[in-house]
């Protein structure tokens, strides 16, 4: 572990410098849709380059800049795509990662079409960032400071981001008493320790028979009781059970997280929210970021 990722872990606030990573770093898995082998390598980059998604099977046009605005699709996962219709899905548990660790700058060069899925969780991506290094950078670090409430509200739905001085959720899950699931709630003030021990290794779920209809459709090729929590007749399939009593709500904050660093840039603030998704995240920060007076970019 790095100085800097021991301080991040003790810490509720991030150092005021831009970061990248220390030095580049290779994993491999498997695409959840494809089911094809993906390769992953992170890069560090220069001071105010920001997140740039590549795509390393492509000869041309194959950058993707991370962007709440590059979001093409968010029915499964969180899709990017660039003007010339190259697209990279499964982007939120590496970015939640990045949030974490508050990392500014960084190449990530994947060989497909969507990002390896690993254990479904962010937990393989922190070892990773971790095993890169976390290096400061000359350049000062801004952030998106929640200056007043914005909300979204549905029938069974809703999300508010308002002001706070740290970064916070307070998120709870309720599926309707499908399969006998009982509602799920969690609140959290993050920090690179809190994330790693309570958020990071929270995993994608989902019900069996909802699986099956995936599989019959083409989709979910590479999902598996290896990369995701699966529940059959309102039990866990998985054998070793679940790794939190609350993991879906937590994987609900991961992947809230993720999509929020789209941007490139913390949100200093607190989401408070009930059965959101990735749809649901992009809509809120499109709005955040399009309302006057909502948000305020500071220079730390």
């Amino acid at each position: 572990m790095t100085v800097l990722t021991a301080l991040l872990t003790k810490r509720s606030s991030y150092p005021p410098f831009q970061t990248t990573i220390g030095k580049s770093v290779t994993i491999s898995g498997i695409g959840v849709h494809s089911g094809l082998t993906v390769e992953l390598e992170l890069h560090p980059l220069a001071a105010n380059m920001g997140i740039i998604f590549e795509r390393s099977d492509l000869k041309d046009n194959a950058q993707i800049m991370a962007g709440i605005n590059r979001v093409v699709d968010t029915r499964f996962s969180t899709t990017l795509g660039n003007s010339f219709g190259v697209t990279l899905s499964t982007v939120e548990h590496l970015m939640a990662a990045l949030s974490a660790f508050g990392i500014s700058n960084i190449l990530v060069r994947v060989s497909g079409s969507e990002m390896p899925i690993m254990d479904g969780s962010a937990g393989p991506f922190m070892d990773l960032l971790q095993k890169a290094g976390i290096v400061v950078q000359e350049e000062k670090r801004q952030i998106i400071k929640i200056k007043k409430n914005v909300e979204l509200k549905e029938e069974r739905r809703w999300v508010c981001l308002e002001p706070a001085d740290k970064i916070c959720f307070d998120l709870s899950v309720d599926f309707q008493g499908r399969e006998g699931l009982k509602p799920e709630s969690g609140s959290y003030s993050i920090s690179a320790d809190v994330f790693e021990k309570d958020i990071s290794k929270a995993r994608s779920f989902g019900f069996y028979q909802d699986a099956q209809a995936l599989y019959a459709a083409g989709l979910a090729k590479g999902s598996s009781l290896d990369n995701a929590v699966v529940i059959k007749e309102g039990k866990v399939m998985n054998k070793e059970g679940l790794r939190y009593q609350n993991e879906m709500v937590r994987h609900k904050i991961l992947d809230a997280m993720g999509d929020f660093y789209l941007t490139g840039l913390l949100l200093y603030g607190k989401c408070s929210g009930h059965n959101i998704g990735h749809e649901f995240n992009n809509r809120i920060m499109k709005k955040l970021l399009g309302t006057p007076g909502a948000a305020e970019i500071v220079t730390l």
